[in-house]
Order: structure tokens, then C-alpha cells, then sequence
């Protein structure tokens, strides 16, 4: 179904990326007619304001009916209310000597990858898991009970440090097909990624904790590098609003996942990696400037810019928490590192390591929002 990294094939329309879909388009138009019905009514009122003689009203009047435009444009789009399990299974309580968590969310369909990202990381992670069937049902039971038997396929290093919350599909789901394409219905009924992140990473047992799709394999040594040989900089995670970059790239299908420095850079010069999503959707990584990275040997900082959204670590002390009101795929990472910029953070990139993802097919997320 789902886990937030988008396939390499995005078709890009411009700055946003996608190329659009008739689904989201129907909505957008759906919604925009009435956003213009309640404007005319406002400009109809300010001017039967404006011909009666009550000049002074027009403003308040002009602005009480865009309000109520905006409303009506945007009100649709609401978060939703999802029965959860927090930490439906957590790793016994004691000493916390690791200081970062992992945070990540998927469907049960990407767990083999959730499985190479966590044996990858080997430290804490608090993951979001998506049922997509409610809560009590026999198919949730059925599901339940399958992502039990996957967790204990991991090794112990890992599950013993693993926490795992729930969020059940509302009706019947993201297969369910009865809503009509381009209603706010379907809307609802899409994967909801933001609510499943902020769930995950409300469970965090650390203060710092590592913002990533599951689709991506933290570079070798990523957890170790920064608790033995960069604790300063883990310092100034937690006492200040500075968010460590880890670039991320993509890796042709068929070649191995880099887990070192040199191995991504090998596969870079031959063309078999990228900055993730370079050729499609560049705003989202380039401000990361992996040419610098390539070379860097300390830390060094970036300024925001829009649609930057760089997978980082930070504390949750400050970090805003993920809008809830979207669903399925698009922006939906991209607002988040926007709120996180206006919150006054600065982005710090880390050198030496990384997160990389190979490239795959279009998730059912993207088939559903995107067409």
C-alpha cells in the first residue's frame, strides 16, 4: 500500500511534482466552484453594502464572506478520528542508553522493508502500522496476527528495541471502492500517512528522534557514528531547534544497496544512484547539495527553501507535529518540513552517512491520489 517514499517514475507537472489525476482534479474542481459561489456572494453583499451607503461595512462584510469561502474550500479537508493501539508491542522497560529514535510508519504490505530498515539501523524504533480493516474485525485479527509472527522473525538486537503501535482503517478500508472518484468520501477513505506518523512518533521512548520513510536503509554505523563519535552534535539536537539532514538517494532496482560512503559513490559516478527524486522532483532533496556532501568531513548547514523535505533528525521537544489532514500521496512530508522551518530550525546536513531507498513500483497510495 503505502510507507511515504514515493517510486522514481513520479511524473513531474512542475514544482509540486505529479502530473495529476483526473480523482484529485475532480475534487480540486469540485471544491473551487464552491469557493466561487461564496465569493460572488461576497462581492454581492459588499456591493449592496456599498450601494445602500454603508461604506464602512464593506470591509468587515468582504472579509466575513472570504472566511467563509476558505471555509467552505477548505473545510472538507479535516482530520479524521482512527482507532489506535499505542505501543500494541513494546520492548521491556530498562536502561535507555541509546538516545535517538527511528520513527516510521507503513502498510503490512512493506514490511519486508521495514524489516531492512530496522536491521539496518539497530537501535530504537517506534514504528505506526496500518490495518487496513476496523478495529475488532476477523480481518484485523487475521492482520494482527500476521505482523506478530513477522516481528518475531527479527533478530533480538532488533525487536527487543522495537515498539509497534496500530491504526485501524475506518469502514471498510482503503480497498473499499463504493465511494465516488473525486469526493471527499475517497479522499477520507485514503492511506492516512500524517496520522500514522505522528502516532509512531508519539510512542518514541528518546527525546531525538529520526524522521524516515520505510522505504529507506540508514547508511552502516549510522546509530554508532553519532553516540560515540559525535555526542556534541547530539547536544545541540536536544538544547536547540536544529534538524540533522541525513541526504537521501535512490538506487537503481537492480544494483546492491550501498551501506557505505564509498559504495553510494561508486554507484553514483556509473549512474546507478541519485539524489532521491533528482530528475523528477529536485526542490524536495537539492537544498541537501550532495555535490558538498560528497566531500564533507563536518557538518555544515543549508538554508530552507520551499517544497525542501529532507529527512532529519531533531527533538520532539520542539518538532510540529504532522497535519493530519493529509492523506494518500503528495505534500504531505513537504508541509510538515514547512512548519518545521517557520518553527525557526536550522538544517544541518550529516556527512559520511545517509539513507537510501531502490527504486520500485507505484504504491496503491500513489495509483489512488495520483491515478
Amino acid at each position: 500500500m503505502y510507507a511515504g517514499a514515493g517510486p522514481r517514475d513520479l511524473p513531474d507537472g512542475g514544482p509540486m511534482g505529479g502530473g495529476g489525476s483526473a480523482r484529485v482534479a475532480a475534487l480540486a474542481a469540485s471544491e473551487r466552484r464552491r469557493f466561487e459561489e461564496v465569493a460572488a456572494a461576497a462581492a454581492a453583499a459588499a456591493a449592496a453594502a456599498r450601494d445602500g451607503g454603508a461604506w464602512l461595512s464593506i470591509e468587515r462584510q468582504w472579509a466575513r464572506r472570504k472566511a467563509e469561502a476558505e471555509d467552505s474550500f477548505f473545510g472538507r479537508m479535516t482530520p479524521l478520528a482512527y482507532a489506535t493501539v499505542q505501543s500494541w508491542l513494546a520492548p521491556p522497560k530498562g536502561d535507555m542508553s541509546a538516545r535517538v529514535t527511528l520513527v516510521t510508519q507503513c502498510s503490512l504490505d512493506r514490511l519486508p522493508r521495514l524489516r531492512a530498515t530496522l536491521e539496518a539501523w539497530r537501535g530504537p524504533a517506534s514504528v505506526a502500522v496500518y490495518i487496513d480493516a476496523p478495529r475488532g474485525s476477523a480481518a484485523a485479527a487475521e492482520r494482527e496476527a500476521a505482523l506478530a509472527q513477522e516481528r518475531r522473525h527479527l533478530p533480538a538486537a532488533v525487536h527487543t528495541q522495537l515498539s509497534i503501535s496500530l491504526l485501524y482503517a475506518r469502514g471498510g478500508g482503503m480497498a473499499e471502492g463504493g465511494a465516488e472518484p473525486g469526493s471527499a468520501e475517497e479522499y477520507d477513505s485514503l492511506y492516512p500517512i500524517n496520522a500514522l506518523r505522528n502516532l509512531a512518533a508519539g510512542e518514541a521512548r528518546t527525546e531525538l528522534v529520526f524522521l524516515l520513510d520505510v522505504d529507506f536503509v540508514p547508511s552502516a554505523g549510522l546509530l554508532r557514528e553519532l553516540q560515540q563519535q559525535r555526542p556534541a552534535l547530539l547536544d545541540t539536537l536536544a538544547a536547540s531547534r536544529t534538524a540533522l539532514v541525513v541526504p537521501a538517494f535512490e538506487v537503481d532496482a537492480a544494483a546492491p544497496m550501498p551501506r557505505v560512503q564509498s559504495s553510494l559513490s561508486a554507484l553514483l559516478r556509473r549512474g546507478a544512484a541519485s539524489s532521491f527524486h533528482e530528475a523528477h522532483f529536485r526542490h524536495g532533496h537539492g537544498p541537501t547539495d550532495a555535490a558538498r556532501w560528497a566531500t564533507a568531513s563536518a557538518p555544515y548547514e543549508v538554508a530552507f527553501e520551499e517544497y525542501y523535505e529532507p529527512y532529519i533528525i531533531a527533538s520532539r521537544a520542539w518538532l510540529p507535529k504532522y497535519d493530519e489532514r493529509f492523506r494518500g500521496y503528495g505534500m504531505n512530508k513537504v508541509q510538515h518540513l514547512r512548519a518545521v522551518a517557520a518553527a525557526g530550525a536550522r538544517f544541518v546536513v550529516l556527512p559520511l552517512h545517509f539513507a537510501a531507498a531502490h527504486e520500485h513500483a507505484k504504491s496503491a497510495a500513489w495509483t489512488r491520489t495520483l491515478g
